[in-house]
Order: C-alpha cells, then sequence, then structure tokens
C-alpha cells in the first residue's frame, strides 16, 4: 500500500465537501492509512464466495394497526 499524503486527503475531503482544519490533517492521515491497512488485510483473506454478508432489509407494505379499544362501554 502507498502511504498517502496531507494533500490526498485535503483532496478526497474536498471532493466530498468536507475542509478539514490544517491542525486535523495529521489525525486523519493515521486514519485513513489505518483503514486502508485494514482492508487490505480483510482483502487478503481467504474466504470462499459463500461467506459473503447477507443481509436482508423488510420494510412493511402498510403501517401497523392501532391498537384496540373499548370505546362502546
Amino acid at each position: 500500500m502507498q502511504q498517502s499524503t496531507k494533500d490526498f486527503i485535503r483532496t478526497l475531503a474536498a471532493a466530498n465537501g468536507i475542509q478539514i482544519p490544517e491542525e486535523r490533517l495529521e489525525p486523519v492521515l493515521r486514519q485513513y492509512d489505518s483503514f486502508m491497512r485494514t482492508l487490505e488485510e480483510i482483502n487478503s483473506l481467504p474466504l470462499p464466495i459463500e461467506s459473503e454478508p447477507a443481509f436482508v432489509f423488510t420494510l412493511p407494505l402498510r403501517p401497523p394497526a392501532a391498537p384496540a379499544t373499548d370505546r362502546g362501554k
């Protein structure tokens, strides 16, 4: 992995509409490099394709029914 630079982080942030103050660039740079190393480690694991995470999101088609009340008594 190639080490990132402050200019790269500044450009990446600007492309996402974020301005990083100069005093925050060094910590953000270290965090970004650490994140990229972690991704490389994960990608290097010999995992079979069926190990991919499977997420199922379901949304109700209609809102839940209101609770029944005893109005007639």
